[in-house]
């Protein structure tokens, strides 16, 4: 990461003497628990930095006004207004608190900490009323509100409804509780919401006229094409080690059905250690990758498997899509609004027996499965998802309501 101190052309940190298509003076400031670059690994930063990269090449006007919140893993750069390189901009960047890199192991909540250091720091950006807050991360809504901001959007990567069960720390508390009456808040108080799925769009119009749907994103698209074996299929998990993906039961699948040559889990998370004590003859762990290297391992897999009993629209399934890579997955939270079952992929039951039904299935008739894949990934392309998304947030809420 390339991270200047010091003011940027057009003094983006300054609420002054700005104008294009936003409101004179304003600007568009986006919160995340990330670096904006490389941490952490996943889809919600990979949804992210395909909205950056959208403005950075069609409207370079706004990307120059957009000021990144997130998180360092620099414990000098803290509270430092600077800027990272992405995409050929220079976005302004202000990381709020220090991040630990190895998430697995951590004993600290990023959020709690991402929250500690807006309280500390954000006031250094000066907020003002004309200014668009563009939330990925909901510890960040009230801290707007304290520090003068007021027009307040959020994108909700998976349903806020229910969010405290699948909480990593605190679960079961009575933090967890405030933390979901917190969750509510945000959704009623929000002057506009995106959502990935029908689900989550009508769990939150109960409580909030301004909800919607936008999808996900991909960034990029490529035919691979796969000399498969249906008696050596590759399978491939990608995500976070965590208990709502239902990882054993997909290792139970692989080793036990002789049709699977291998099972590569990429990723990294709370239940790392665990899963690699279980006995297997076909695993491979390959740790948190890079957003290349998850390409690069899906031209090298057959089938991507994900066992979810929580999700909204996982990044992962739209970026296998775009590698023509079939799914068997849980029909959880918006999966089936993005997979056809029985044309792009296969949907199993959370149990072992299920995945390797459903592994069967794609392989009995895999080349049509994955040019089925391939062909549907190009509504997902991040170029038509931002723009809906951008011309909501710089609409106004006329444009909400429309």
């Amino acid at each position: 990461m390339d991270v200047r101190h010091g003011r940027m052309r057009g003094d983006p940190y300054l609420a002054r003497e700005q104008g294009s298509a936003m409101n004179a003076g304003a600007r568009l400031l986006i919160y995340d628990t990330s670096n904006f670059e490389d941490f952490p690994l996943g889809g919600q930063l990979t949804s992210v930095k395909g909205f950056l990269r959208n403005l950075a090449e069609e409207h370079p006007d706004v990307a120059e006004r957009t000021v990144l919140i997130g998180v360092t893993l620099d414990g000098g750069a803290v509270g430092k207004l600077g800027s990272v390189e992405l995409f050929g901009m220079a976005f302004a960047f202000l990381p709020v608190c220090l991040a630990e890199r190895d998430q697995s192991h951590t004993r600290r909540s990023l959020r709690f900490e991402y929250a500690k250091g807006l309280l500390r720091n954000l006031g250094r950006l000066h907020l003002t009323g004309n200014d668009v807050n563009y939330i990925h991360t909901p510890e960040a809504f009230s801290f707007i509100r304290l520090r003068g901001g007021r027009r307040r959007y959020v994108f909700s990567h998976g349903s806020f409804v229910g969010m405290s069960r699948n909480l990593r720390f605190f679960s079961g508390s009575p933090v967890a509780a405030a933390f979901q009456h917190y969750m509510t808040h945000v959704i009623k108080a929000a002057d506009g919401l995106f959502v990935l799925d029908r689900g989550t769009q009508a769990e939150y119009e109960r409580l909030n006229d301004n909800v919607r749907l936008v999808g996900n994103s991909i960034t990029y698209r490529e035919g691979v094409k796969r000399a498969f074996d249906p008696n050596a299929v590759r399978l491939l998990f990608v995500g976070r080690f965590s208990a709502v993906k239902g990882i054993p039961a997909i290792i139970e699948a692989a080793e036990s059905d002789a049709r699977v040559a291998s099972l590569t889990l990429v990723g990294a998370g709370e239940l790392d250690d665990d899963l690699r004590s279980i006995p297997t003859a076909k695993v491979r762990f390959t740790g948190a990758l890079a957003h290349d290297e998850v390409l690069d391992e899906m031209r090298h897999a057959d089938v991507l498997v994900m066992n979810s009993s929580h999700e909204g629209i996982p990044m992962t399934i739209l970026e296998a899509l775009g590698m023509g890579l079939p799914v068997v997955t849980t029909a959880v939270g918006g999966i089936s609004e993005v997979l056809e079952f029985g044309v792009t992929g296969e949907s199993a039951d959370g149990t072992a027996e299920s995945i390797r039904r459903a592994v069967e299935r794609v392989a009995n008739s895999y080349q049509l499965y994955s040019l089925n894949a391939y062909k549907a990934s190009e509504q997902y392309l991040y170029t038509a998802v931002n723009e809906r998304v951008l011309y909501a947030l710089l609409g106004g809420e006329a444009l909400w309501r429309a």
